[in-house]
Parts: structure tokens; sequence; C-alpha cells
């Protein structure tokens, strides 16, 4: 009697037996266990190969960390994808009339630019903001999707908007590549104008990505045009103002470029030196034909020359409504016109860019040189330099671990 333990019936097992018997235990643990986790418990059921294989990813991945950021150092703007901005983002609008809110539900995008050296995938994630953003809310990000072309997010964000304000309210959407150095890599982005947009509807799209849109620019530009028969086009620059400071320490010192695309003339006025409001009073003379007015088109393109020519703003007018015996003058708005369906004249840092990148490519694809791709151990320095756009980059090893 008593609080014995019952004793096994005739036939069965006792657990104790099971204890005696490993051959029985492995099999059962067999079954019960991956083969993903019995190579996370213990690292003896790799191959030989299986090792190598392992070994040799893990260091690609890390040179390929390295080298990005080395190209990158050299030159911000080689991970931006300039000319090569693919893909899609699907995301609904609505605006709540009662609680003056903006709903934003990015869904996700498909057909993404491959910002991995190999060309495969991307870590994505995507960035909201208002421009301008009268509440101070700030940007907002989804998750980070990794190794897709082809991300679903499914998040919504709420921004405060007065109904007086959306007019003017801009939304922009920008879709990064997640560094694991931090920061990101530009992938393409979309402004949505909310003029648009009705209280309490949902307006869901596809937008296809564009190229970095800088919403900072401003001014205006006042020109004037008239018609010299048989067929000369006299676009005059009177002056700007309000233009964009970039550097709150020195002023610009800007010019105006004067192009009519598909005839090869390039003008370009004086530059003025440190001024918002530069005045030029210059004339240029284009052979345009009046029967060409229906595509023809001016491009007047104002740039800092403390900057190396940098972009302060565009403006694009069309001949289509010009009358020759009137002639016309006025102001124009400047804008970051990089996005525009015309096509432009590209400029040669696009080219030197383009190099940067291909160069880059080329290093991961042959994995050259050596020293970089493999394990790294220790401390030690790697370092690069372009003798032809004068620059150079280094990047610390410290344990073996890449600091940026």
């Amino acid at each position: 009697m008593g609080n014995r333990a019952s004793e096994p019936a005739v036939g069965q097992r006792s657990p104790d037996d099971d204890a005696k018997s490993p051959e029985l235990i492995e099999g059962m643990a067999r079954v019960m266990t991956t083969a993903k986790e019995r190579r996370t418990a213990n690292r003896n059921v790799y191959t030989r190969e299986e090792q190598e294989e392992e070994e040799e990813e893990y260091s690609y991945t890390e040179s390929a960390v390295i080298l990005t950021q080395l190209f990158k150092k050299m030159d911000p703007a080689v991970m931006k994808s300039i000319g090569d901005v693919m893909g899609e983002l699907k995301v609904s609008i609505k605006y709540k009339s009662d609680q003056s809110l903006l709903l934003v539900k990015v869904v996700g995008a498909r057909d993404l630019s491959p910002k991995d050296l190999r060309g495969k995938a991307a870590n994505a994630f995507v960035q909201v903001d208002l421009v301008p953003d009268p509440a101070g809310t700030g940007a907002k990000h989804t998750n980070v999707v990794r190794k897709s072309l082809n991300p679903t997010f499914n998040e919504i964000f709420a921004f405060p908007v007065e109904a007086g304000r959306l007019p003017e309210t801009k939304l922009r959407l920008t879709v990064w590549n997640h560094d694991s150095l931090g920061g990101g890599d530009f992938m393409g982005e979309r402004i949505v104008e909310l003029r648009d947009l009705e209280p309490n509807q949902v307006l869901t799209n596809w937008y296809p990505l564009q190229e970095e849109t800088d919403l900072s620019i401003s001014g205006t530009l006042e020109i004037s045009m008239a018609y010299k028969l048989p067929q000369l086009l006299c676009v005059t620059v009177h002056r700007a103002s309000g233009l964009v400071c970039w550097d709150g320490s020195k002023l610009p010192h800007p010019f105006v470029r004067v192009m009519v695309p598909g005839i090869s003339m390039v003008e370009q006025t004086d530059v003025k030196r440190g001024t918002l409001d530069p005045e030029w009073e210059q004339t240029y003379e284009f052979p345009v034909p009046q029967e060409e007015f229906d595509y023809r088109y001016v491009v007047l393109n104002v740039c800092d020359k403390s900057r190396d020519g940098v972009s302060m703003g565009e403006a694009h007018i069309d001949l289509c409504n010009f009358d020759p015996e009137e002639g016309y003058t006025g102001s124009f708005p400047l804008a970051d016109m990089r996005n525009s369906d015309r096509v432009r004249t590209k400029w040669a840092q696009r080219a030197l860019l383009q190099e940067f990148k291909e160069a880059m490519y080329a290093h991961s694809a042959y994995q050259f040189p050596k020293f970089l791709f493999h394990k790294h151990k220790g401390h030690k320095v790697v370092s690069v330099s372009s003798r032809k756009a004068g620059c150079q980059a280094k990047v610390r090893i410290i344990g073996g671990v890449p600091i940026s």
C-alpha cells in the first residue's frame, strides 16, 4: 500500500529503460528537431561543404558593406539610383474632416531597384512626411522588409492638418534601402499634391517612383520674349528674386543657363556674386521657326557658381501659346524640374557618378581586390581613392567589425 509509484505492466517499457537507450532518444530528438534547428544547436552536424559555404557568404556580405561604405564616402550620391529609379508604391490616402487628420496607409511596393551589390534584393522601408509640416509632426517610417523587391507594409500613419492648409501641402513618400551601418540609400520618391483631395474620400493609387525632388527651392525668375522675323526667338533674362540659400554663412553666386531643347545652343548669363536677388538684363537669340512652336519650349536654369553650378531651380516655358506679334513678359516660379516628363540635357556630373557606380559593381562582381573579400580579423584601415574625381575614403575595421 502507501504512495509507491505504480509498477509497469507486463510488456510495458519503463522510463528508466528509455534512459538507458541512447539510440531511441537520439531518434526521437531527430524527429522533433528540424534540420535548421539541429545545425543551430550543434555546429558539428554541418558538413564541410556547408561550413565553407556559410563562411564564404558571411565574408562576402561583410566585405560588400565595406566596399559600399568606401564608395559612399567618396560620393554620397553613388547609391541614390540616379537614372535607374524603378518600381511603384501603393498608397491609400484619406482626409478625415471631422478630426482634421490626414491618414496615409503605405500598402506596399513592387519592382523596386535592387540595392545589394549582387543585384538581387533590397531591405526597403518607406519614409512619410508632409511639406510644409505646419504641426511639426515630423517624418514617420514603416518597418524594414528585408530581402525583397516587392515588399508589403500595410502600415497607417496620421498627420494633423487643417483643411485650409491642404491645397499648399504636399505628401512626400520616400523609399529607402536600410543600411546596416546606419542611414539608408535612396531608392525613389513620390510627391503627392493634396489640393484635390476630397474630405472623407479614400484615394488609392500605385505611384511610379521618381528621382529625388528638392522642395526647398524657392524664388521667381522674370523674363521677356520677343520674335524677329524670319525666325529668331529673343529671350531676355531680367532678374531673379527670393532665391534659396543653402549655406547660411555664404550667399550664392547665381547665373542662368538658357536653352531651347533640340537646338544646339546653350547660353549663359554673367555670374552675380553674393546675392539672392540678382539682376542681369541680358538677351539671347535662338533660331526657332514659328511652325515649331507647338513642340518647342524654353528652359531657364538658375545655377550657383560657388557650388560648382548646382541648380537652384528651373522654369520651363512652352511656346505653343506664344504670340510672336505681341511677345511676352512675366515671372515664373522656380522649381526642381528633374522629374519633368521632358527630356533634358544630362550634366557631366552624372557621367562621373555613373562611373563610380559601375566601378563599385565591378569590384563586387569580381571580388577584387582579394584582400577585401575575406573574413576580417583584428584592427586595420581600408582606403580607396580616385585620381579622376580627386577624392578618397577610408573605413576602419576594429576587432573584425567595419566602423563607419
